[in-house]
């Protein structure tokens, strides 16, 4: 049995529970997620106290620790990898001109300011359904009650391999449709897990 609990606050380093919106998820709001593995098969139990009443969350495994943005905590967490997108992006129109710098790439991270609270993060919606879905992810999803509380669990047929290391709290429940699977908003709590 792997476990976590943690208490969200604001960003410093070495935190175990990050609030990176806390309008959405109010320092002080308290998370628990423990993991049971057998030689075959995963159980994973989410509970959470302190969010906004009645709103849903998405909730996942990321692959990293929690770090000063919300993109520290790597991709979600997934048991198989096909990256295969059912309609890859055509290449980006380039109109004709002088070349000017531009700002950091999409995904790219930018350092906040020592002063300055961090920033809720985007979520790269993963585009292929096949990858992106509760059966190769750990989907958590929440809608907590009038109370601010909530709960889920997610059972595998598998087991991790290696272990996930984060479970980010999302604004957003998450999508299933083929263009936006997996994708559940900007990254606004995450909470570190052991290694």
């Amino acid at each position: 049995m792997t476990s976590a609990t943690g208490t969200f606050a604001a960003y410093t380093p070495g935190a175990t529970a990050v609030t990176y919106d806390q309008g959405l998820v109010p320092a002080g709001a308290v998370a628990t997620v423990s993991i049971a593995q057998t030689s075959s098969d995963s159980r994973v139990w989410f509970t959470v106290a302190g969010l906004l009443p009645n709103r849903g969350y998405g909730v996942h495994l990321h692959t990293n620790p929690c770090g000063a943005t919300g993109e520290a905590a790597g991709p979600h967490y997934r048991h198989r990898h096909q990256q295969v997108a059912p309609n890859p992006p055509s290449p980006p129109t380039v109109a004709p001109g002088p070349v000017t710098p531009s700002g950091p790439a999409q995904g790219s991270k930018v350092t906040p300011q020592a002063s300055a609270a961090p920033a809720a993060s985007a979520s790269v919606p993963a585009a292929n359904p096949s990858d992106a879905n509760p059966q190769n992810e750990v989907w958590l999803d929440v809608t907590t009650r009038p109370d601010g509380r909530g709960s889920a669990v997610a059972t595998h047929p598998w087991t991790f391999d290696p272990p996930p290391r984060s479970l980010v709290i999302h604004a957003a429940p998450t999508k299933t449709g083929p263009s936006d699977a997996g994708d559940a908003g900007a990254r606004v709590a995450c909470l570190t897990l052991p290694a």
